[in-house]
Order: C-alpha cells, then structure tokens, then sequence
C-alpha cells in the first residue's frame, strides 16, 4: 500500500520479525504486528533495538530503509542489492557521455528548481513573487528573501532542514528505484553515493525550506526542540510536527518527484537520437 512506516527513538521499544510481517513492542503498550506488504518506505529515527532480520526483510521486498538520528544527519540506508545494473543503466550513460549532454542536464536542473523557487516565494509572499516574475531573480535575491523568515539561529535551521531532507531523499529513493534508474548516477553530485537523487533534492530544495520555515512559524511556545549536551535537537514533539507536515503532503511530492523523473526520461530520449 506504499505507506511509510516511521520508527521514531523510544524507551522500551523494539522491533521483530515475525515471519513476512514485524512486531512493534513498546513498554506499556500492545504489540502491533505490520504486514511488510503495507509498507513502501521505513524511516528508522535515533537509536532504537531492531533484528537484523527486520532489515532484510524489508530489502528482499524492495523497501528502502533511511536511518538519521534527531541532529538532521542521515546516518545509513539500506537498499536491496542484486548484481543486475538497473534496467535504463545504459540509456543513462548518456547524461555523462559529453560535456555538452552533461550541461543539457544542469540546464534542466536549473530551471526546475527555478521553478521550485517561485513557489515557495508564491508560499510565503504573493508581493514578492509578483516582483520575482516581473523583474526576474537570482538565487543570492531568493536567499535574501528566505532570510527573513529564519529562525536567529543557524544551527537549529541546519537540523531541521537535514532532517526534512533526509525525508525528501527517502521518497526520492523509493522512486528512482521504481523508475529502474540508477540513483548513483548524479551529474551535480556526480561520483557521489545517490547522486542522482542528490541532484533531484537539489531540485527540489526550495521545497524542503518551506517545510522549514512552516516548522519554525509552529515553535513559538519553543517545544520543538531541545537543547542537548552536543547542541540543538528536535523534540519528540518537533519529529511529529515535521512527519505529520510532510506526510500531508507526500502524494504533492510524489508528484513532482514523479514529474522531474518524466522530465530525465524525455532528455534522455532527446540525446540518444
């Protein structure tokens, strides 16, 4: 049913394989047994105990596993592994083949995420947006725009943006792997493990900045995030604010998600006649 199943760090939890499915224990509370078929994504959320068998059986179904703890750092992920190549390996060969394919590429990424740049200015101030179209813009004028709705400190921005990221990259994951692309294969982040989906994230960050300042504008009584021995952390509170936000919204991402890769698909076509 390609739902995400979120393990988010808490006492007394942990999770075991029972046969194609997996048991949830939480101290205090009933098991609950999830059929792995209602899963497409797992987000595994700071330090909790999992059977090493949870994990493979989710990568022999397919299903990617994103590991990030609460400072916004993506830890690990685990996909499924066969010594096939993916199925357009070769057609996508030829982003990287000459200088030329490569700058008709980050001509694509380019305006896309112009695109995605206008619609978070139109998010947060249709006046500016209107000026953005008019009188045309810089990615250095969208970042002054963006700085006014900041938070004062950097370092909470930084987590909680890498977290909302980590999120973006799962899902666009899960979709270049369904697409039987190759999501190493980047062309800004060329060499890069996940480069191409790096290079999609990159797309879309105007995006995940709205996520951000949505997530700040929310924090007023300041319960989203707490202050630890190495720094700012986000708040149990804060991870739900941020999964909730962007669960609402996953089938709009999916969408353009979806949208970029068409977009990949037609320039690969177009430099392979």
């Amino acid at each position: 049913m390609d739902k995400t199943l979120y393990l988010n760090e808490n006492e007394g939890l942990e999770v075991t394989r029972d046969g194609p499915s997996i048991w949830v224990r939480e101290d205090g509370r009933a098991g609950r047994r999830i059929p792995v078929r209602l899963v497409g994504r797992v987000v595994v959320i700071g330090n909790l105990k999992i059977e090493a068998g949870v994990i493979t059986l989710f990568t022999e179904n397919d299903i990617p596993v994103t590991f990030m703890n609460r400072k916004g750092r993506q830890v690990a992920v685990t996909i499924p592994y066969n010594h096939n190549l993916p199925r357009h390996y070769e057609e996508q060969r030829v982003f990287l083949e000459t200088e030329e394919n490569e700058d008709r590429v980050k001509t694509l990424i380019t305006s896309r995420r112009r695109e995605f740049h206008l619609g978070t200015v139109k998010r947060l101030s249709g006046v500016v947006a209107s000026n953005f179209i008019k009188n045309g813009f810089r990615e250095c004028d969208y970042e002054t725009f963006l700085g006014k709705y900041k938070p004062r400190s950097q370092e909470q921005w930084v987590i909680v943006c890498g977290l909302i990221g980590n999120l973006f990259k799962e899902i666009i994951i899960g979709s270049l792997m369904k697409s039987d692309l190759d999501p190493h294969m980047g062309i800004l982040h060329r060499r890069h493990n996940f480069g191409l989906a790096l290079d999609i994230c990159h797309i879309m960050g105007p995006e995940i900045d709205l996520h951000g300042v949505q997530f700040f504008r929310c924090n007023k009584d300041n319960v989203l995030m707490q202050k630890g021995n190495n720094g700012w952390l986000v708040s149990q509170q804060g991870m739900k604010e941020i999964i909730h936000r962007f669960e609402n919204r996953r089938k709009s991402l999916h969408e353009k998600i979806e949208s970029i890769i068409d977009d990949l698909f037609r320039l690969m076509r177009e430099l392979r006649l």
